[in-house]
């Protein structure tokens, strides 16, 4: 990988967060650089949990042995690894979204399959993949028993700059774990039923499909060219975005896409797509700045 800033990953003791950590500490092994475990709390919260060590009364020495207990979690998958352990006293976005300053990628984790929770979960890890100043990733599904199978790396494109920039990170990440990349490019014609004849006349359906074939292929054109030797292929589906690359993500080592698309308001800092794969994707999704 290209970048050498160090991979952040936010550490909250909740099982998700662990997975965070885990397939954090294996990605700052394969980039050679240092993992950063964070655990940030309100400076304004006098509490932990009571599970968690030093909790109550000595909730600062809780906080620190949490950040410890996250420390130890990614020294046990790599146990070389250069790890550091922090406690900032912040809000969890805030912390995150400035520690991105200078990392190569920060790292978030979710909680069950359709819903982001925790401390680190739902607004948290929308605010940080939407404020982020470097590629963010929303860990989901079982990457333990997925980490040691060859699975490719999936990328939505919709010909925005934004999905440009995760193309060529994604293929980026598919070279350095000699990975296969598949390109992904949705299209649809339908809107609402007040506009579908409007839509239908504007834009027909072949149209829409020929324009997609003309996306995909130059994305195709644009990997190849810049890395060569890449193993990539590409399709074409007729859905909406989230849903196809929602679906795209089942059996993806994971999923990369920009953080806006086409479509949607120029006031949105996170698409709609972006927003509804860091909730649903079976995969870590990355989103890309």
């Amino acid at each position: 990988m290209s970048s050498v800033g160090p991979v952040v990953v936010g550490y909250d003791g909740s099982p998700s967060a662990t997975s965070a950590v885990r397939w954090a500490a294996r990605e700052a092994r394969r980039r050679s650089t240092r993992l950063d475990v964070v655990f940030a709390r309100d400076a304004h919260d006098s509490h932990l949990e009571p599970s968690l060590p030093g909790g109550g009364d000595d909730a600062q020495a809780g906080a620190r042995a949490l950040a410890d207990r996250g420390r130890g979690t990614a020294l046990e998958v790599e146990p070389d690894l250069e790890v550091e352990a922090t406690v900032e006293y912040t809000t969890p976005a805030a912390t995150l979204v400035g520690a991105s300053l200078d990392a190569s990628v920060v790292v978030v984790g979710s909680g069950d399959h359709g819903r982001v929770r925790g401390e680190l979960g739902g607004s948290v890890a929308l605010a940080v993949a939407a404020h982020a100043h470097c590629p963010v990733v929303v860990v989901h599904g079982d990457v333990e028993a997925l980490r040691d199978v060859n699975l490719p790396v999936v990328v939505g494109v919709d010909g925005s700059a934004a999905s440009t920039d995760a193309l060529l990170h994604a293929a980026e990440v598919a070279v350095s774990r000699q990975a296969s990349l598949r390109v992904v490019v949705a299209w649809w014609t339908r809107a609402s039923a007040h506009l579908e004849s409007y839509v239908a006349a504007e834009f027909p359906r072949e149209r829409a499909e020929q324009g997609a074939e003309r996306q995909l292929a130059a994305a195709l054109a644009q990997v190849r060219e810049a890395f060569e030797g890449i193993e990539v292929e590409g399709e074409t589906v007729e859905a909406y975005p989230a849903p196809a690359l929602v679906r795209a993500s089942e059996g993806a080592e994971r999923l990369v896409v920009g953080s806006r698309g086409r479509g949607g308001f120029a006031a949105l800092v996170l698409g709609s797509v972006s927003h509804a794969l860091v909730r649903e994707a079976h995969c870590p999704v990355t989103i890309v700045r």
